[in-house]
């Protein structure tokens, strides 16, 4: 399984942006090899339409599940469509936290 996580700065001890869409970078991090990989975020300055072109692009990365602070409508609509699955983060964490939920 492939976990994407929305990432301030390309760092596994940067918190996880509270901007799905726009965030600067996702984390991907595999669970079965353990890899951790940062991708920039090139739709984030994108002018409309922004969450379902990053959920294409995390498709795209075979991501199959999504961490994320908020999910828009139109984003959240299109993983449901592509059967990615989404996981609400309540606090704030940092991707280090979130990737340690694995690795029990």
């Amino acid at each position: 399984m492939t976990i994407a996580i929305p990432a301030s700065n390309k760092s596994i001890d940067s918190s996880v942006d509270d901007r799905f869409g726009r965030c600067p970078f996702f984390c991907l991090y595999n669970q079965e090899t353990r890899q951790i990989e940062f991708k920039e975020n090139s739709l984030r300055n994108g002018s409309g339409g922004v969450g379902p072109q990053v959920v294409e692009f995390l498709a795209n990365n075979d991501v199959n599940k999504v961490f994320a602070m908020e999910f828009g409508p139109k984003a959240k609509e299109m993983l449901d469509k592509l059967k990615i699955e989404t996981q609400v983060v309540e606090i704030k964490q940092t991707v280090s936290e979130i990737i340690e939920l694995f690795n029990h």
